[in-house]
């Protein structure tokens, strides 16, 4: 994967809003794991996976989840350092206020 960085000022109240939203992530993703069982029952409710595929997809999900917890856990300790995926996010929930 490719990686570009560059050095843009961002104020301070911006910063702290992307770290309060990166810990929102990281609860929210730690629910889900602590919750996996629930998250697969109501992925089959949804239809998104078959009784006979839950175990399998089970582990997929649950290693999913667990790398996007450690990426943010590590993100967290880089205060100045912000992501794309992390100014995508500010910029849509800001248009939506």
């Amino acid at each position: 994967m490719a990686v570009v960085v560059f050095e843009c000022p961002i104020d301070d109240e911006t910063l702290h809003t992307i770290r309060e939203l990166r810990e929102l992530r990281l609860e929210v993703l730690r629910r889900q794991v602590s919750e996996i069982d629930d998250v697969m029952d109501k992925l089959e409710l949804q239809g998104a996976v078959i009784e006979e595929e839950k175990d399998s997809y089970r582990e997929v999900i649950l290693s999913d989840l667990s790398d996007q917890c450690r990426l943010l856990e590590s993100r967290l300790t880089l205060t100045e350092t912000v992501y794309y995926d992390e100014l995508e996010l500010y910029i849509e929930i800001m248009s939506e206020r």
